[in-house]
C-alpha cells in the first residue's frame, strides 16, 4: 500500500511531522511519499498513484490549508481514503469527518495511524472516527531521507551569518492548561517524552545533513527539566559548535533561573516565551500564571545568563483597547525588545478553536458570534470599533511585509506609528534594540494564512477564509 503524506506548513522547518510518521509507516510496511508543500508544488498526478492521502495538521495554519486541499483530493478521487493527523486534526470534525476525512488521529497518533495505513485497500465497514491516543508511545528516529534538504527551509540569522537550521521534538503535550492554547484541548495537562535516544539520534542525523542550529519544537522545553537538560548536555558533548533555541513559559524561566547559565554554556542561543499581553486582566483570563513584572524579570534573568529572549504576543482580544496596544509598545521600548519582535506578533488576533477552554469563560462568552466552520474557529466581536480597525490595519501591514520580504524594522516602525495614531498619542522615535538571533521564518502558528502561503499549496484565497465546500 502507498500513502501520500502531506505537510502544508510547519513554521518554515523541515517537517518533523512528516519525518517521524514516515519512519513508523515504513517500519510497518507502508510505502510512503512525503510531500512538503511549503517548498514543493502540489502534484495532482501523485493523488492518482496512491492508495491514500494523509495531511499533517500540527497547527491552525496547516489545518486551514489542508482542509481546502482535502476538498480538492475528494473531488479528484471520491473513493480515496483521506486522513488528518496532528494536534488540530479533530478541529471542525463535525464538518470534515466523513465528508473530507475518513479518519482523524490526535495526540500520540502514530500507532493508530500506522494501523489505519496498513489497511489501505481493504474494505472499510466502520464509520469514520476520531482516534485519540494519549498514552506513552515508542518512537523511531525520524526518517528525513525523502524530504527536501535543510537549505530549503528557514535559517538562523546571527552575527552576520545565515546558518542552516533544523528542528526536533523532545516531548509532546504540556503540563499546563493556558486557556487560549490548543494543546490542553487534546492533552489536558499531560506531556509525553519522545525519548532521549531518539532525540539524540535525530540531532546526529541533522548535523550529518549540515545543520548548524537546532530548534526544540516542544511546547515547553522545561516541562521535564532533568530530561531536557540531559539531552542538551549530550547533544553539546557530541556537537560542541551546535547552537539551540527552545520554548519556555515565563514561570519556568523564573523557577529554573539557576539553569540558564548552564544552558547557555551548552549552546542555548535564545528562548521563545509566550508573554502574550501587558494587561494583567488578560493574563489572568488566559491563566498564564505570570505577571507583567514577571515578564520583565524573565528578560533580565535570560540576558544576565547570556541568553537572548524572543517573546510572543497575543495583542488582540475581544476587550482590547488602543490603550492596551500602547502599553505593549511601551513595554517593548522599555525592555529593548523591538529587535526580538517579528511584525506578525503585533497583529495576532485571538483564535478560539473548537473545544477551547475559552469557549465558556465569562469574559469571552458575551463576545462570541458562533462557531464558524469556514475558519475553524469561534467568531467573536470587538468591544471597541477602533481596536477592530487597528487589527485589520496591522494584519495587512504584517502580511504584506511578510509576503514581500520587507525589512522587519521598517514594518515594525510603521505598525508602531499606526498604534500611536489609534491611541491619539505622539510617541518618540523607536528606540534602538540590541541585535537578536532569529529564524528567517517570521510567520506564526496561530496567525491566519497569508496569500503567499495559500498560493504555495495551489490555492488562490488571498486573505479570505478558506471555504469548506
Amino acid at each position: 500500500m502507498s500513502l501520500l503524506l502531506v505537510s502544508t506548513y510547519e513554521l518554515g522547518r523541515q517537517p518533523v511531522h512528516l519525518a517521524s510518521p514516515t519512519a513508523a509507516l515504513v517500519a510497518g510496511g507502508v510505502d510512503v511519499i512525503p510531500l512538503d508543500l511549503a517548498v514543493a508544488d502540489w502534484d495532482t498526478e501523485l493523488v492518482d498513484r496512491v492508495d491514500g492521502v494523509a495531511f499533517s495538521v500540527p497547527m491552525h495554519t496547516a489545518m486551514r490549508l489542508a482542509v481546502s486541499l482535502a476538498g480538492m483530493v475528494r473531488e479528484q478521487r471520491p473513493e480515496l481514503p483521506i486522513a488528518f493527523y496532528g494536534l488540530y486534526a479533530a478541529v471542525g470534525s463535525e464538518e470534515t469527518l466523513g465528508r473530507l476525512a475518513d479518519a482523524v488521529f490526535v495526540g500520540e497518533y502514530e500507532p493508530d495511524f500506522v494501523a489505519w495505513a496498513r489497511e489501505l485497500g481493504e474494505p472499510r465497514t466502520g464509520r469514520p472516527e476520531i482516534n485519540s491516543h494519549l498514552g506513552p508511545s515508542r518512537f523511531r528516529t525520524p526518517d528525513r531521507s525523502m524530504l527536501p534538504a535543510h537549505e530549503n527551509y528557514a535559517r538562523l540569522e546571527w552575527e552576520g551569518e545565515a546558518r542552516t537550521a533544523g528542528a526536533v521534538e523532545a516531548s509532546h503535550g504540556c503540563r499546563h492548561r493556558c486557556r487560549h492554547c490548543p494543546i490542553p484541548v487534546v492533552y489536558d495537562g499531560r506531556m509525553r517524552v519522545v525519548g532521549s535516544d531518539v532525540v539524540l539520534s535525530d540531532i546526529d542525523q541533522l548535523v550529518s545533513q549540515g545543520v548548524e542550529h537546532v530548534t526544540f519544537g516542544d511546547p515547553d522545553f522545561l516541562n521535564a527539566p532533568r530530561y531536557s537538560l540531559d539531552i542538551l548536555r549530550e547533544a553539546h558533548s557530541a556537537h560542541p559548535d551546535l547552537t539551540f533555541d527552545v520554548t519556555v513559559k515565563v514561570e519556568h524561566i523564573l523557577a529554573h533561573r539557576d539553569l540558564w547559565p548552564v544552558m547557555a554554556s551548552l549552546g542555548l542561543l535564545f528562548v521563545v516565551s509566550a508573554f502574550e499581553s501587558t494587561d494583567e486582566t488578560t493574563l489572568d483570563i488566559l491563566d498564564k500564571n505570570h505577571t507583567v513584572a514577571d515578564m520583565r524579570t524573565a528578560v533580565s534573568i535570560l540576558r544576565s545568563a547570556g541568553v537572548h529572549v524572543r517573546p510572543t504576543w497575543l495583542p488582540f482580544l475581544p476587550w482590547t483597547t488602543p490603550g492596551h496596544l500602547l502599553d505593549l509598545v511601551e513595554f517593548l521600548d522599555a525592555n529593548s525588545l523591538w529587535g526580538a519582535t517579528d511584525p506578525v506578533q503585533l497583529s495576532i488576533k485571538l483564535l478560539i478553536p473548537e473545544g477551547s477552554l475559552l469557549e465558556d469563560h465569562p469574559a469571552v462568552v458575551p463576545h462570541l458570534l458562533g462557531y464558524q466552520a469556514e475558519t475553524l474557529t469561534w467568531g467573536w466581536s470587538f468591544a471597541h470599533a477602533a481596536t477592530e480597525r487597528l487589527q485589520v490595519e496591522l494584519d495587512a501591514v504584517a502580511a504584506e511585509g511578510s509576503d514581500c520580504g520587507a525589512d522587519a524594522a521598517d514594518i515594525l516602525a510603521s505598525m508602531r506609528g499606526r498604534i500611536a495614531l489609534a491611541g491619539a498619542v505622539e510617541l518618540p522615535p523607536m528606540p534602538p534594540s540590541p541585535p537578536t538571533p532569529r529564524l528567517t521564518e517570521s510567520w506564526f502558528c496561530c496567525a491566519e494564512p497569508t496569500a503567499t502561503q495559500a498560493a504555495a499549496v495551489g490555492l488562490t484565497i488571498g486573505r479570505l477564509p478558506l471555504a469548506i465546500k
